[in-house]
């Protein structure tokens, strides 16, 4: 058998790869072990320390700083591997995760609704406190990780130039935001501040949690007065509603279904997107008989239906969902509140409405509710929030430094190489 031979110089080429494929391997298992053990270790420990504000922050800062003093002491490469391409992309590939966990299972609900909604899997949420993903320590000490990671990278490529200064632009945007989100997590506050017409003045936010109330107040910091309240009603008389078929309990507690509006469309020719993504136009309206042809579009060809309101004629589009034209009851189409905010010798007069709310003293209020049983009553939901302008200021640095690395460091790069050149 002839075997061929290689050259001296192809020998000293070809021998290096070995070890940067260990290298390489090494760094692969150690990212794995330490996201792995940041996972496992955190559903373990929060059986004992529940999620919430605190138990993120507290877990997450002290873990960061635990990982980042032992790339110091500990001999290897761990230090390279926290800064390394892989070590992050698996650190945002388990974060999406977690968002997708999020998603899917409703946050901060009562115990009783997963056991209701998930049945067995509610069992399962409740016990490993998946109720509340992005406060517990699983996603507290994923997050270590990837401040562990930022630290690392920040302090191989240390000291500061302007070549690199987009770069630690970017990190240090990176730490902002993160620090407005611990600030967040730890001091937001939301509530409700429930008002009637007639001179009636709140100074507290009832605090809730998950849309419960906790039994706390918090000072709103001036005094809240509610000087009218109007529920405008839409002017069409007639709509095209969309209903699905939902779990409900009557009231001698027995489990069934019933139907339930969902989305409510005025009668007009515009295209509308109905929340499963299906959608349907209307190709026209019969003002004297009080019908309508609607085009339904689900994916396929479209689909033309005559709905009538004088007598039920719904279109099915499943067996749980389904669209109907029928008459519009007394649908209110908008909640406006008329307040004056009095802070010391100061007093501000604002409008508050759905789409519109309220920013005073680092609180925003919302409105979200009203009585049709008492005209006098408004609903506003209060939230204070003081990490929410450092998040966004680290979105700015952030931005500014991937400009910065893009179109400024290129530039002094070939700056500094045309004398050389010359």
């Amino acid at each position: 058998m002839n075997i061929p031979s290689s050259s001296p110089g192809e020998a000293a080429v070809a021998a290096p790869s070995t070890p940067a494929l260990s290298i390489a391997q090494r760094e692969a298992r150690l990212t794995t072990l330490l996201v792995a053990v940041a996972v496992l270790a955190g559903l373990v420990l929060q059986t004992w320390l529940p999620p919430g504000g605190v138990t993120l922050v507290a877990g997450a800062g002290l873990a960061s700083l635990v990982v980042v003093a032992l790339s110091f002491v500990v001999p290897g490469r761990l230090r390279e591997t926290l800064a390394g391409f892989r070590f992050i992309a698996t650190l945002l590939f388990v974060l999406a995760a977690f968002a997708m966990l999020g998603t899917l299972v409703l946050q901060m609900k009562p115990a009783g609704f997963y056991l209701d909604r998930y049945g067995a899997a509610g069992r399962l949420i409740v016990a490993l406190r998946l109720d509340d993903v992005f406060h517990g320590l699983p996603f507290a000490l994923v997050m270590a990780l990837f401040g562990a990671s930022v630290i690392s990278s920040a302090w191989l490529r240390w000291p500061l130039s302007w070549r690199s200064s987009g770069f630690f632009i970017c990190h240090v945007g990176l730490m902002t935001s993160l620090a407005g989100a611990a600030a967040s997590a730890t001091l937001a506050i939301r509530g409700r501040v429930d008002l009637h017409t007639g001179g009636e003045t709140a100074q507290w936010v009832r605090v809730t949690r998950g849309g419960v109330p906790t039994g706390e107040r918090a000072a709103l910091g001036f005094d809240l007065r509610l000087d009218r309240f109007e529920a405008q009603s839409y002017e069409t008389e007639y709509r095209v509603g969309y209903y699905e078929q939902t779990p409900a309990v009557d009231e001698l507690g027995r489990a069934g279904m019933r139907w339930s509006l969902k989305a409510s469309f005025d009668p007009d020719l515009d295209k509308h997107r109905l929340p499963n993504g299906d959608s349907f136009r209307l190709k026209s309206i019969d003002a004297q008989s009080h019908s309508v042809l609607a085009e339904i579009n689900q994916g396929a060809l479209p689909k033309q239906q005559l709905l009538a309101a004088g007598t039920p004629s719904p279109f099915f589009l499943a067996p749980t969902r389904a669209l109907v034209f029928e008459r519009r009851p007394d649908e209110k189409r908008a909640y406006i509140s008329w307040v004056t905010a009095r802070q010391g010798a100061t007093e501000a007069k604002r409008v508050v409405s759905v789409n519109d709310p309220m920013s005073l003293d680092g609180w925003t209020l919302y409105q979200v509710n009203y009585n049709p049983e008492d005209p006098t009553y408004s609903g506003l939901e209060a939230v204070y929030d003081p990490g929410v302008a450092w998040v966004f200021t680290g979105f700015f640095l952030i931005c500014l430094g991937v400009a910065w690395m893009f179109y400024v460091e290129p530039r002094l790069k070939r700056k500094a190489a045309a004398p050389a050149a010359a």
